[in-house]
This record gives structure tokens, sequence and C-alpha cells, in this order.
């Protein structure tokens, strides 16, 4: 069953930030994301936010926003507060960033493969597991 996160995936685009808050900016840094979330999901063609700690590099974190197009992503990256607090992150509370923005090429779950390779799906037909269930 194909959801609606899964449904029209293809030409989705993500945007990856990746950053490393000085540590007397990371506090700030959270008070301004949240403040800024309630805007955020306002946005046309926002989808999802998500944001993780990495495991390789003590204090770098991923924030992964999900949107319908370019031209939603690019609304909110002018969006006139997250423009401030951009400003407020690059001048004085973040070691280091980096942004990646990305088109979603094709997008499966464990159990909705419909966008998967075809080599990936007859492989994982192909497992013991599969075979016993079938």
């Amino acid at each position: 069953m194909e959801t609606k996160e899964q449904n029209g995936a293809m030409g989705r685009v993500m945007v990856l930030f990746e950053v490393k808050p000085k540590s007397e900016g990371k506090e700030e840094y959270f008070k301004l994301a949240a403040a800024l979330k309630a805007e955020l999901v306002k946005i046309p063609g926002f989808i999802r936010v998500e944001r993780f700690a990495s495991l390789g590099e003590e204090g770098k974190l991923l924030s992964l926003s999900v949107w319908e197009s370019e031209e939603a992503a690019a609304a909110w990256r002018n969006h006139v507060g997250h423009r401030d607090s951009q400003r407020q992150g690059h001048d004085t509370l973040f070691e280091h960033y980096r942004i990646s923005v990305a088109t979603v090429l094709r997008e499966y779950t464990r159990d909705d493969r419909s966008q998967a390779p075809e080599d990936s799906n007859l492989f994982m037909e192909s497992s013991p597991c599969n075979r016993n269930h079938h």
C-alpha cells in the first residue's frame, strides 16, 4: 500500500543541513530552530523535517527537510525569519556547516517496494525468509 509520503516521491527535494554549532551557540541554535518550526510547517510544499546527531563527530547535527519541489524549499530559504536565523548562525553560532540539496530519484520501504530497483526486488524475493512466507 502506497503512503502519502511515498506517493509522488520522485522529484521531491531534500535539503540536508549538516551543522556543528559552537559550544556556546548550541542552545541558541535549538531555540531558533524551535521558534521557526511553527513558521516552517505553514510553507506550502513542506512535507517533514527531522534532526539527527552524528555518531562519528561529536556535536555535529543533520537537519533533513523534505519538500514537494525546489520552489517550496526556496520559499523557506527566503522566509524573512529564516533569513535572520541564517545570518545569526553564519556569523556567531556555527563552527561550520554544509548544505546539500538533492532530488529524490526513488523511495521505497520494506513493505512498499514499487520504486525499488528490479535487481533489489529480485534479491529480496530470493531470500530464505521470503521463501518460507510464500
